[in-house]
């Protein structure tokens, strides 16, 4: 016969394994406080359940504390397995904030997850350059910049609209349509000494909604005014090369009412190593204006026309060593510059 004791320790494995074998459903996310994308993704982990039997899942996403109606996502399919990857085929509302859970049933068998939230869904449409409010652009061409997160499944890709306005009286200047990237420059020159907003109209190839963001101010394009006198600047960076940079960069102003330049490196003796002005396009005549910057809004305070890599004519890179920039314009004496040049 058996003991007290053994039955009662034979009862208690047989409770434990029933409760190890219920059934329990979890929702797994890569995903912070705010989603990194407007169409997360989500694993599906069911366990408990019996054998063989299928497993539907019906997911629900909401903006209710409750997850419950109206849904943002309301899916039922069912998994082959145990783990189950769902790509949700549809964008969260640009700055919602969402809850979710999944049900699991299996015949007579059901689980539901706990609650997943609050959860931050991304602005669909973030506004960069021409900053706001009251933006200072100085040219005629401004380069519009902005941010949108990122769709990992289904609705994607971005596509944008771009309307400029005056802003003393609504009139559209610029209108752009299926812009697909995030960066866009005006084709045609926009007036001057005038004030301007702009805003953006974003939408998902696969969606029907979109989301309309206006500047919170106005943009202002001036006119720089023309440097009164023809010089260069010391090159940068000085040393080089540097950690942000491979080369070094030279600036130079023209006056009124223009002339000829040339920028050349030579070593210390005075021999000719290699000639920055004129460059490969064989400008050597400039209009008055100011020369050798980056594009504005690009991030790039260089013009790569005019760059020095530490390279001879020939294409071989030079020995490490203070060199000269030799600039002269208009057939006028020289301004020399030392460069340190580190090697490559």
């Amino acid at each position: 016969m058996m003991t007290c004791a053994r039955l009662l320790s034979a009862a208690c494995l047989l409770w434990s394994a029933s409760a190890a074998a219920q059934p329990r459903v979890v929702v797994e996310t890569d995903e912070g406080v705010v989603l990194g994308s407007v169409s997360p993704r989500f694993t599906i982990r069911a366990s408990g359940f019996t054998p063989g039997e299928p497993l539907r899942v019906t997911m629900r996403v909401s903006e209710n504390f409750g997850v419950l109606p109206p849904y943002l996502v309301d899916t039922t399919f069912v998994m082959s397995r145990s783990v189950q990857l769902l790509r949700i085929k549809r964008a969260l509302p640009s700055n919602a904030t969402v809850y979710w859970r999944a049900l699991v049933e299996a015949g007579a068998q059901a689980a539901i997850s706990d609650i997943t939230g609050p959860r931050a869904v991304p602005a669909w449409v973030d506004m960069g350059n021409p900053a706001t409010p009251q933006g200072i652009v100085d040219v005629r061409q401004p380069l519009f910049r902005w941010r949108s997160p990122s769709v990992d499944t289904g609705p994607g890709p971005w596509l944008y609209n771009l309307d400029v306005t005056l802003t003393s009286n609504g009139e559209t200047v610029l209108a752009a349509t299926g812009i697909t990237d995030t960066i866009f420059r005006s084709p045609t020159p926009l007036q001057a000494n005038t004030s301007y907003r702009w805003r953006l109209t974003a939408r998902l190839t696969d969606g029907p909604s979109e989301v309309i963001v206006e500047s919170p101010g106005s943009f202002v394009i001036i006119d720089p005014p023309l440097p009164t006198s023809t010089l260069m600047y010391q090159n940068f960076p000085n040393p080089f090369p540097s950690a942000a940079s491979f080369s070094t960069c030279f600036w130079f102003d023209v006056g009124e009412p223009g002339g000829t330049v040339s920028i050349e490196v030579l070593d210390l003796r005075g021999n000719p190593v290699n000639t920055v002005v004129p460059a490969a396009d064989g400008q050597t005549t400039f209009p008055a204006g100011r020369y050798g910057r980056g594009a504005p809004g690009l991030g790039n305070n260089c013009d790569n026309r005019f760059i020095w890599d530490g390279t001879a004519r020939d294409g071989r890179p030079v020995p490490p060593g203070v060199y000269l920039a030799r600039f002269r314009a208009n057939g006028g004496p020289p301004t020399v510059r030392r460069i340190l040049f580190l090697g490559r």
